[in-house]
């Protein structure tokens, strides 16, 4: 397996082969700091233990229930969702990085 990564990295222009080392410490910073972003997001957000309550009562939802998109948590909701994202494209594209050209000590 090391051989075909070897040809693959030998066939490489010259440009691309120097870059993608710099790429993959620039993923890795990424992905540490999507990493503490994540944390810090879902330490903010407030446990949701009473919701499973409403579901099973068939209580109809309050006017906040149905806006709560709207309000702090929600937005913690969507930023935790949106840096998940990109902590998982970083991921990929660190990932593809390193079969085109591995980490070399």
């Amino acid at each position: 397996m090391n051989s075909a990564l070897g040809v693959l990295a030998s066939t490489l222009p010259p440009f691309i082969s120097t870059a993608i080392p710099v790429l993959q410490k620039i993923f890795l910073v990424l992905m540490a700091i999507y990493a503490i972003i994540i944390i810090v997001l879902v330490l903010c957000q407030p446990s949701n233990s009473g919701n499973g309550v409403n579901a099973l009562s068939g209580a109809t939802e309050t006017y906040y229930a149905q806006n709560k998109g709207r309000t702090k948590e929600g937005r913690l909701k969507l930023a935790t969702t949106i840096f998940g994202i990109l902590m998982a494209v970083t991921t990929i594209l660190y990932f593809v990085s390193l079969y085109i050209i591995p980490i070399q000590n």
